[in-house]
């Protein structure tokens, strides 16, 4: 029987104009390097967006609603 877990990966990644793209690449590497412990491996990086309802005065100024999309990476175990 297979377990998963999930870890939410950073929304946006930011260098300085002195980096290269491979330093935002080694964020995530290292998110996965953390996880990656005890029998865990990265199954996938999922997107899921997660809307919130800002409330009626927001929505009266036409602000009703907030959407991010969170990148999910997705680990799974056997057991």
């Amino acid at each position: 029987m297979a377990q998963y877990k999930t870890v939410a990966g950073p929304v946006g990644l930011t260098i300085s104009k002195k980096e290269s793209y491979t330093e935002a690449v080694k964020q995530y590497a290292a998110i996965i390097d953390r996880e990656a412990v005890g029998g865990w491996k990265l199954d996938c990086i999922q997107e899921i967006p997660v809307t919130k309802n800002n409330g009626c005065i927001a929505g009266l100024m036409g602000n009703a609603t907030t959407t991010i999309t969170f990148n999910m990476l997705v680990f799974v175990k056997e057991d």
